[in-house]
Parts: C-alpha cells; sequence; structure tokens
C-alpha cells in the first residue's frame, strides 16, 4: 500500500536549499510482517519555483486588474464577454453574473453595434490594436454612457485568433464638459 506523497525540503552539499517530492511503500515479508520501507525520491525544485511564480504573476495581474479605474474586457469573435474586472460591472451596471456572456448588441443600439463590428473586423483583419471613440453603451438603468474603448486581439498558442481584449473608459464626464464649454463659448 503506497505511502502518501510529500514534500519536503533539503539542504544540499553545497549549501543551495531545494524540494523534493517522496512517496514511501511499506515492505512486508512473506507472512505479512512489516520488515522495511520502499520509497521514491524526485527533486521538484525547478517545478515548484515554476508553481510559485506563475502564482505570483497570476496575483500580480489580478490586483492590477481589480485596482484599475477602467474596465478591462475580453470578448470572443462573437462579441461576448468572456472575462472583464470589476471597474467594467461597475461602468456597464451590470453585476458580474449578468454580464458574463452578454453581447455587445445586447447594451448598444444598433448604430453602435455596426460601428463596433467594423473596428473589432478591422482588429480581426489586420491584426493591429483599434480604437472606438464616443461607443455609447446603455447601463442596466437605462442610462447611457460614452466610452473609449481600445482593443486588441487574442491568438490562440498556435496562433489563430479567438477573440479581443481591451480597455474600455468612461469619457461620460470630459464629453459632457466639453459640450458645455462650446456652449459658452457660442454664447460668448
Amino acid at each position: 500500500q503506497p505511502g502518501n506523497l510529500m514534500d519536503y525540503e533539503v539542504i544540499r552539499k553545497d549549501g543551495s536549499c531545494g524540494t523534493h517530492e517522496m512517496s514511501v511503500f511499506l515492505i512486508r515479508d512473506l507472512k505479512g510482517n512489516p520488515v522495511g520501507f520502499r520509497g521514491i525520491v524526485r527533486d521538484v525544485t525547478r517545478r515548484r519555483q515554476s508553481e510559485e511564480a506563475l502564482r505570483q504573476s497570476e496575483e500580480k495581474y489580478r490586483s492590477i486588474l481589480d485596482n484599475i479605474e477602467d474596465g478591462y474586457f475580453e470578448v470572443d469573435l462573437s462579441g461576448n464577454f468572456t472575462f472583464f474586472n470589476n471597474a467594467l460591472s461597475r461602468i456597464w451596471g451590470y453585476s458580474k453574473d449578468e454580464l458574463i456572456g452578454m453581447n455587445n448588441r445586447d447594451y448598444t443600439t444598433r448604430q453602435t453595434a455596426r460601428r463596433a463590428y467594423a473596428t473589432f473586423s478591422e482588429i480581426y483583419l489586420s491584426g493591429s490594436p483599434g480604437r472606438i471613440s464616443d461607443y455609447e453603451i446603455i447601463r442596466k438603468d437605462g442610462s447611457i454612457r460614452i466610452l473609449e474603448i481600445h482593443a486588441s486581439l487574442i491568438r490562440d498558442p498556435r496562433g489563430k485568433p479567438c477573440g479581443f481584449r481591451g480597455i474600455a473608459r468612461d469619457t461620460t464626464e470630459r464629453k459632457r464638459l466639453e459640450s458645455q464649454f462650446h456652449q459658452a463659448q457660442k454664447m460668448e
């Protein structure tokens, strides 16, 4: 009957530290009495270091996404949300559960959806990042927000396009102030 697989720290002859993985088996004689142990030991130092580096990288990535004010998103080739940060959820006014899988046609006007389709088609065909200014969304509460979208193509490990990722910046307040400024200039 095999024993548990366990990790343990070792100090090598040169003084460096490592991690080994060990599994131990009980050896019995013909009468079933325990007479010793047999084990397998494997040096897993590099694998554990890689796993830790990956964990730290993912933690850093998640922290950055959770703390930026702009919305970060990923959509499939059809325009359905597959991933986004909390800021995007706040901008759209939907909960994460409501927003996941939502298509751009669900929260935009036809005109905006057509502009988005044209821009994302160009990104798909050229492979170059693209930008949409004055991208209007209709929030869950029915209010309109004006965004600026910067997006780029996502490719799978074989290089085949599989979606888009981007940043959505809410420019509603800036647009309102610009409009007020222009109106004030016209009155002078």
